[in-house]
């Protein structure tokens, strides 16, 4: 593996983006979300998901490319849903498989957390699936606090 760099994503990223995630899908979420809607993954609509992400203001996609090849992608940034008082969270966080345990997420961590002090908070959250146990224990490794749970979804915050 060569040595893994970050950038911003432009627009001429979101179809690779759009397949990136559908890869992680299926091997993240095989057993957790039913063959149906893993099968029924759109690239077509996820790609203009990335193309509103790209050009939102409020959010900053960060890509982490090995050889020019995107590997990982990061959001953080005003959260697609409100909750509680946050105004900033980590909303996307996807490796490829083989990438992960490689230091790619924690570097997106130190990228989130910069971002959001750059802009002017001092906490963020995010979500995880209540069973995407390897996730879990991750954001947990990153100082992640649990501040709320159900059958769905934890939500963990950092103070940055």
């Amino acid at each position: 593996m060569n040595t893994i760099t970050y950038r911003k994503a432009v627009l001429e990223d979101c179809l690779d983006l759009a397949i990136l995630k559908g890869q992680v899908w299926n091997t993240t979420y095989k057993g957790i979300y039913s063959e149906e809607k893993l099968s029924g993954y759109d690239i077509a609509k996820n790609e203009s998901i990335f193309q509103n992400i790209v050009n939102n203001p409020d959010i900053e996609l960060f890509v982490a490319l090995d050889n020019q090849k995107i590997v990982g992608l990061m959001t953080c940034g005003k959260p697609y849903r409100p909750f509680m008082d946050f105004q900033q969270e980590i909303g996307l966080l996807y490796i490829l498989k083989e990438y992960q345990r490689k230091g790619i997420g924690k570097t997106f961590f130190e990228i989130a957390r910069n971002q959001v002090k750059a802009n002017g908070y001092t906490k963020l959250f995010l979500s995880v699936n209540s069973k995407n146990f390897d996730a879990q224990k991750f954001y947990e490794a990153m100082g992640g606090v649990t501040i709320y749970q159900d059958e769905v979804s934890i939500k963990y915050i950092y103070q940055v």
